[in-house]
Formats: C-alpha cells, structure tokens, sequence
C-alpha cells in the first residue's frame, strides 16, 4: 500500500457519497458525502462541548474531522446493526490509516479514535451519530425512506449519551 499525504486522502472523502443514503434511494448527486458528514460531526463536537465537560475541546473537534478518514482506502461500507461488519471494517479502517497515512500525528489521533481511549473519542462518536441522524431526518423531510437509519442512530444516540451520563443535554439540544 502507498503511503498517502493527509489532504490528499482527505481529497477523496470529498466526493465519497455515503452508502447509506444511496442505498435508501438518495441520488447521488443530492447523498452528503464521507467529508461533508465529518465536517458536521466536527462541528456538533464543537457546539456540544459548550454544554458538557470536556477536557480537550480541540482533541475532540480533530477526532470529529478525522473519524472516518480510513473510509478514503476502503470506501464507505455500511455497518449492519446486527452483524459483526463494524468490527471489522473498523479493524481494516484502523490498518489502513496506519499504513497508509504519512502523518504520525494523525494516526496517534486516529487511533485513540478508533480505539475509544479517551472521553472525547466517546463524545465524538456520539456527534458521528447525532451528525447522521440530523442528516436523516433531513432526507425524511426530503420522501427518501430513510426510517431505519434515523431510528437505528436515534437508539445510537440514547445509548451512548445515556453511557456518558449526558442523555437530557443531547435530548433537549438534539431529539426534541
């Protein structure tokens, strides 16, 4: 496998429409992309840690950013809520930015992600899922049947907040 530079792996996330929605009948011109999801997940970090305790508000907005950037070498294949699919895609996602990816930094980072080793890479795991379904609700709004997406994050959502101990500031922000 080539070593890549950071941008230009992120550069392919760009136009890497998420599986997911087109699945559900979302054209791909109209489906978000892997980078347009992951800038929102940022962004949600970003807006939620004003409401909760975070030790490292940067380290969290990074983990949002860079939380799927192994999907930029192995596509963006959709976890099945009853199967084993997400632990191995997150174990090819985890070889293939180590790999793959140039920077030490960024891999550090990945890692401690994709591993789950800290609050923050709880907390934006729990923004990856609250990113999704704001998008779902939106190609709801849209007529694409989307229902089991936005039900299965909305569980998502509940479970992790409620594990993080922030389930009535992610409710009344997010689910009302």
């Amino acid at each position: 496998m080539n070593r890549r530079r950071l941008v230009e792996a992120a550069t392919s996330l760009l136009n890497l429409a998420r599986t997911g929605w087109m699945l559900r009948g979302v054209p791909g011109s109209l489906a978000e992309t892997v980078a347009e999801h992951s800038f929102l997940t940022a962004f949600i970090c970003l807006e939620l840690a004003d409401d909760v305790q975070v030790g490292d508000v940067g380290k969290l907005a990074v983990y949002g950013l860079l939380h799927d950037l192994g999907e930029a070498f192995i596509g963006d294949i959709v976890k099945n809520f009853e199967s084993r699919i997400g632990e191995v895609k997150d174990h090819i996602e985890l070889d293939s930015v180590e790999k793959g990816i140039e920077s030490e930094v960024v891999k550090r980072f990945y890692q401690h992600y994709a591993l789950q080793q800290d609050f923050e890479a709880n907390m934006a795991k729990l923004c990856n899922y609250i990113a999704t379904y704001l998008i779902g609700l939106k190609y709801k709004k849209m007529g694409f049947n989307v229902d089991d997406i936005v039900e299965n994050t909305k569980r998502e959502i509940e479970e992790f907040s409620r594990r993080l101990g922030i389930w009535d500031i992610v409710k009344k922000r997010y689910l009302d």
